[in-house]
Formats: structure tokens, C-alpha cells, sequence
């Protein structure tokens, strides 16, 4: 009942919340049932990802200490919402679990979509960690209670979050290579311990085929740095906002690929971090970045007269929206204390702010023009979609503009910097 409506205010308010949606796309055969496996670096917002790109419905296995009210279990099961607990949660709590895969054997054999996290925990890292058990033995278990006609598959989707804590930043999804169960089963008829960990195994070796997996703690700051240029270097356009493409992911999986190789003790690694924080601390000192040098910024002439004629717009895009962003960034960042989660608490708070905007828009125009109270939605959505990039772009705009008044030896010392902080 809640389902589609609420997927509908998702895929509206994705358009803002991120600034580019890059899918790697794979033909799959999603006529049968599939449980779709994914890493968890974005709280609530990972499982939404899927729920707006995916037409077919879907049900998730979420963390089951948020079902601790019967509004909370009726809302989040009409959301398709599956309680999973944790020993954390409980011993007794824990017994619940078997009604849970229960419920959930018997949406797979009536050829439903499940999504599951198989790493358990949400941590922000770019490292695909350890892998549960427990996505096995719901595969095996949908078919020992429903047969093997089913043909259950298991899907790897991988989500590549470029900043997950931040507003307005991109997201890569990719589909990966489908699992099929059957091909398990003359393993699991023998040894189902040894089934149940050989499936975990090709789990985790697909899933890393399609993450930007940094092995080393050590080398988190230094991929961040190599990927400022390198994502300037190759510029993704403003529009599209939903691009089906791949060469992204692949030139950010090829620097962390490289970096797992390197390791943290060579000199080669020492040589490139002190580079990079040299070049990007030349930057931040002189108020500028790194734009400026990939042919990414505006032409000032042409920004100029975008930034006169806009604003009005802007301005006007400003007031019907500040409330709803101040708000969720106060809840976010003032009542929200693992970090984990502001993000998706600033999602919510957005999404709900403005359904209540929207509704109070629309009630008030509906007096003058029911017509035109059917358009507010969209005209709001429009607004909003402009007043954000007429913002991103007046940043480049003036970034374009900082650097234009450099002396030409400051502007060569930094493309000198800049080409040592490349790896190569």
C-alpha cells in the first residue's frame, strides 16, 4: 500500500540528493527469484538506492531493533521491510529470526526480490568486509522448503558512494554477474557446511569484482586525493543525471586496484602522498580547486551572464526550499550521533519536510486552479533541481575566477605540482 508511493517521492528527491546516478548495467533475468546481495556504507539510504532504480518490488532485510512498536512493524512491513536480529538484540530476540526467513523462504517461492547485506553492519569504508553466512542458508533454505524448480539466483548490486556522508555527491551502481543456486546443488545434497561456505566464498570474489575495494586502512586518505584528479581529468556531464556507463568506476577501481598493489611501505606510496597533500594544500591556500585544470570550469564570460540572469530564480528557489535543508541538516548533524546515519536521517527529514511542503502548496493553489495544483509538485521539483546546480555552478564559476587572476609562474608551479601528484 505505502510502497509505490513512497518509491514515486524517492526517485524525485534522489534527482536532488545525489548529484549523478552512474549504473553499470547487466541484462539480468529478474522473471525469477533473486536475492540481490550489496555492500552497506549508507544506512537506510543503501536499500532505497535499489528501491528507486529497480521497477520490480523488493523486500529487505533490515536490523531488527527497529521494530519495536506495532505502528513501526505495520509502516515498515507495507515498506517491505524484513526484521533480522542480532545477538547484540538479544538471545531472545534472535529466536524471532526464524519466523523472519520463514516469511522470507516463502516470498522467494512465490517469486519475490529480497535484498540482503551480507557484511551485517554499515561501516563508511571503501572495504568489502567479511561475509555472513546467513544469505546462504536463506538461498538453500528457500529451495529445500520449495524445491529446486524454482531457480533462485543471487545477484551481486554494489553501490560505490564517492563521499557517503555528503550532500550532493554521486553514487556507481553496479550490477554484477548473477549466482546460480542450482549449481550448488549437488554440494549442498553432500555437505551442507561445506555448500553453505563455498557460496559464501564466490559471494564475496563477485562483490569485490564490482566495488572499489582499498585493502588498507593506511591508503584511505591517499585514494581520496588520486580521485580528485583523476575525476577532473575525466569529468562526468551535468546532464544526464542517470547515465548507464562504466568507465567511471573502472579508472576509480583501477587507482585503488593500483594502491592495493603498491601496499603502504614502498616508496612509490611515500612519494605519492606527500605529492598530493603538497599540490591540494597549494590549492586550498591559494581558495582554489582542482577544477580549474581539467576544462571542467565555466567560460567566465558565458558564467558571468548566467549568474546575472539566474538569480532571481535562484533567490526565489532559496526561500521555497532553505526550511526543508536547514531543517533535515539540524536533525542530521545536532540529534544524530553516530555518524553512519545522518546521512540517511538527512534523507528522511527531506523527504518528509517536503511531502508536507508539497501537500500545503498544492491544498492552497487548488483554490485558485485544481489544473495547476496538479503541476505543483513538478514545478517545485524543477526549482529545486535548478536552484542546486545555478549554485554548484556559480562555485566554478568563481573558482574560474580566482585562478584567472594568478601570475602565470603560480599557475605553472601548480600544473608542475599537479603532475607529480598523478599516478602513474
Amino acid at each position: 500500500m505505502l510502497y509505490r508511493p513512497v518509491w514515486i517521492l524517492c526517485i524525485i528527491l534522489y534527482r536532488v540528493f545525489f548529484k549523478h546516478f552512474i549504473i553499470k548495467e547487466n541484462k539480468v533475468d529478474l522473471s525469477k527469484p533473486t536475492i540481490f546481495i550489496s555492500n552497506h556504507n549508507n544506512a537506510f539510504i543503501d536499500p532505497i538506492v535499489y528501491a528507486a532504480t529497480i521497477l520490480s518490488r523488493m523486500y529487505f532485510i533490515v536490523r531488527g531493533d527497529i521494530f519495536n512498536t506495532p505502528v513501526k512493524r505495520w509502516f515498515l512491513w507495507n515498506l517491505g521491510q524484513i526484521p533480522m536480529f542480532r545477538i547484540r538484540d538479544g538471545i531472545d530476540n534472535v529466536k524471532r529470526n526464524e519466523s523472519s526467513f520463514e516469511q522470507s523462504y516463502d516470498l522467494l517461492g512465490n517469486n519475490e526480490n529480497i535484498l540482503i547485506f551480507p557484511e551485517a553492519d554499515c561501516v563508511q569504508k571503501k572495504r568489502l568486509r567479511g561475509l555472513k553466512k546467513g544469505t546462504a542458508r536463506m538461498a538453500f533454505g528457500a529451495v529445500t522448503k520449495h524445491g529446486w524448480d524454482i531457480d533462485l539466483q543471487i545477484l551481486p548490486v554494489m553501490n560505490n558512494y564517492t563521499y557517503p556522508r555528503e550532500f550532493r555527491t554521486e553514487v556507481m551502481t553496479n550490477v554484477g554477474e548473477p549466482i546460480c543456486l542450482n549449481d550448488y546443488r549437488e554440494i549442498y545434497e553432500k555437505d551442507e557446511n561445506q555448500a553453505l561456505t563455498k557460496l559464501t566464498k564466490e559471494m564475496a570474489a563477485r562483490m569485490k569484482r564490482d566495488y572499489i575495494h582499498i585493502e588498507h586502512p593506511e591508503n584511505d586518505d591517499l585514494f581520496e586525493r588520486l580521485v580528485i584528479i583523476a575525476r577532473n581529468d575525466n569529468p562526468t556531464k551535468t546532464i544526464p543525471w542517470l547515465q548507464f556507463q562504466e568507465s567511471r568506476f573502472r579508472l576509480e577501481k583501477s587507482i585503488a586496484d593500483r594502491l592495493n598493489e603498491i601496499g603502504t611501505d614502498s616508496d612509490e606510496r611515500a612519494e605519492l602522498d606527500a605529492d598530493t597533500k603538497q599540490y591540494l594544500d597549494e590549492l586550498k591556500s591559494l581558495n582554489i580547486s582542482d577544477k580549474v585544470f581539467a576544462g571542467a570550469a565555466p567560460n567566465l564570460f558565458f558564467g558571468a551572464i548566467v549568474t546575472l540572469v539566474g538569480f532571481p530564480v535562484y533567490v526565489f528557489g532559496i526561500l521555497l526550499n532553505i526550511f526543508q535543508f536547514e531543517f533535515a541538516k539540524h536533525i542530521a548533524d545536532k540529534k544524530i550521533k553516530q555518524v553512519i546515519f545522518q546521512n540517511s536521517i538527512r534523507y528522511g527529514a527531506l523527504l518528509v519536510t517536503n511531502l508536507l511542503v508539497v501537500l500545503a502548496l498544492m491544498i492552497s493553489v487548488s483554490f485558485y486552479n485544481w489544473k495547476l495544483a496538479l503541476l505543483t509538485p513538478f514545478v517545485l521539483a524543477i526549482i529545486a533541481f535548478f536552484t542546486i546546480n545555478y549554485h554548484e555552478y556559480v562555485q566554478s564559476w568563481r573558482n574560474a575566477l580566482a585562478f584567472s587572476k594568478l601570475e602565470s609562474d603560480v599557475k605553472s608551479k601548480l600544473l608542475a605540482l599537479r603532475n607529480n601528484a598523478k599516478l602513474n
